[in-house]
């Protein structure tokens, strides 16, 4: 089997798992806890709050967590498609493909990351200020190339119908990730200020979740129109 033919038969169960995933963890937010005063905590209760634990994305080493760390492997394998593509196809430099190159070797660490039940690899912690200046420029020079990249990618496609919808999802990438920043600004700030975050993690983690299926389906749809 092709690696493209693989991100295109995981395209559904993928979508139904993000689905049942956002529902589960909207759920477990307003009914996990009920569940657990529960007296009769018989079979049918402990499955129920199995379940509900399990499929809720801010808790770690859960299905949840192992289904963030497949999309990240999968998204590993899209940028793989592009980073060793033929450039003439693609029309990009040597420098250009280094970087998806680069991009897929970040998101196998990332997807260990998650395996290890490192969530919120963004959650600063060192009081160092030159230490936090370094590590917002990475953070920083790392949405910069994939601005970078992608939309290069995007120009170089002629049919304007396909240029538009696929610009679309990179649009709408861009706009998660920003979220996701500012939310992540924001828990770091509410922790450091000793204040409750008792919501904030699951908008985190739900806007992650959209912003990988995002690039996920962003890269099949530069696959297919490439044809790599």
């Amino acid at each position: 089997m092709k690696l493209k033919e693989l991100l295109k038969l995981m395209r559904l169960p993928i979508l139904i798992a993000v689905i049942v995933i956002t529902i589960f963890s909207i759920l477990y937010y307003f009914f996990g806890f009920q569940l657990t005063l529960v007296k009769d905590t018989g079979v049918v209760t402990r499955v129920f709050y199995t379940l509900f634990y399990q499929l809720d994305i801010t808790h770690e080493t859960t299905l949840t967590t192992w289904f963030l760390s497949l999309m990240f492997l999968l998204c590993a394998v899209g940028f793989m498609l592009i980073g060793w593509g033929d450039r003439e196809k693609l029309k990009i430099n040597f420098v250009q493909q280094g970087i998806y190159k680069l991009f897929s070797v970040v998101c196998i660490f990332l997807a260990i990351a998650e395996m290890y039940s490192k969530q919120n690899l963004l959650v600063y912690n060192s009081e160092s200020l030159i230490n936090l200046f370094v590590y917002l420029s990475l953070i920083l020079v790392g949405i910069i190339m994939f601005i970078y990249v992608f939309k290069q990618l995007i120009n170089n496609i002629k049919i304007a119908k396909r240029r538009i919808i696929i610009n679309h999802y990179f649009k709408l990438t861009i706009i998660l990730i920003s979220i996701y920043l500012i939310l992540v600004a924001g828990e770091n700030y509410l922790l450091m200020s000793g204040h409750p975050i008792t919501l904030i993690p699951y908008f985190v983690q739900l806007v992650k979740l959209g912003m990988i299926y995002n690039v996920y389906i962003l890269i099949l749809k530069i696959s297919d129109n490439y044809n790599l």
